[in-house]
């Protein structure tokens, strides 16, 4: 399944090319998001935690950036995971571009080639889209303030560990799997809400219409009744019908 999407920031290009650059610096970003171990230049071991109504998956794995082209303002990332108790895989190779669109602005491209397994794969991919344009509107407001406010969430906040002597983050220490608890989960339900809601719409007059004739069958049956029995029905039956 293939995903596009596009934002834009008020930060000049190359400002925006060196944090996306650091994985670090712009997970706190990503809602349900962290990382927990540094397993090589540029690669980590990480965790993403998903709430689908009642249930919280957590998914495990890796991210990595496979390339980086500074000249073109383009880079790919790839990202595996699976959940902790087996019910399901992501995976996802995400590459972006950076557009220099003047005046200090960049507009970012994102293509993203995603596969999903278990629970999270009920929803279509117009779903996704819309769940995607989402998230990444939340994303492009917390990566420009990440950037003005000049690193408030620096990669020893995400994990909750000190820099080593190296300038390498401690995220495999204890601290950081303390921050992976307290990462609170992204709201799958709450995320797509509105766009479950587009895809319904159609459906809504032909379900008020199914509404109002249940009533009036249900009114008219009562008032055939013989004798002088009284009319069942009338102000007990109450539709409600909510978004």
């Amino acid at each position: 399944m293939k995903l596009n999407n596009e934002f834009t920031v008020d930060v000049p290009v190359d400002d925006v090319w060196n944090v996306l650059l650091d994985l670090e610096r712009i997970t706190p970003c990503l809602p349900g998001a962290s990382l927990t171990e540094e397993t090589g230049e540029r690669e980590y071991d990480g965790a993403m935690k998903v709430k689908l109504g009642p249930v919280t998956q957590q998914y495990k794995g890796t991210v990595a950036i496979k390339e980086a082209d500074e000249s073109a303002h383009r880079a790919v990332l790839r990202a595996d995971g699976k959940d902790a108790r087996g019910q399901g895989t992501a995976s996802a190779t995400i590459t972006s571009t950076l557009h220099d669109e003047g005046n200090g602005s960049t507009r970012v491209s994102v293509e993203t080639d995603m596969q999903i397994t278990g629970r999270a794969a009920q929803f279509g991919q117009g779903i996704q889209q819309q769940v995607s344009e989402k998230l990444l509107g939340r994303f492009a407001d917390c990566l420009e303030e990440e950037i003005v406010n000049g690193g408030a969430a620096s990669g020893a906040d995400v994990t909750g560990a000190q820099p080593s002597a190296n300038g390498a983050s401690g995220a495999g220490r204890q601290g950081g799997a303390r921050q992976e608890e307290d990462v609170e989960a992204l709201d799958l339900g709450e995320a797509s809400r509105g766009a479950i809601l587009e895809q319904i719409k159609p459906a809504i007059p032909l379900v008020v219409g199914a509404i109002a004739l249940v009533l009036v069958i249900r009114l008219l049956s009562g008032g055939s009744s013989s004798g002088d029995r009284p009319v069942k029905g009338r102000g007990e039956f109450e539709a409600r019908l909510r978004f």
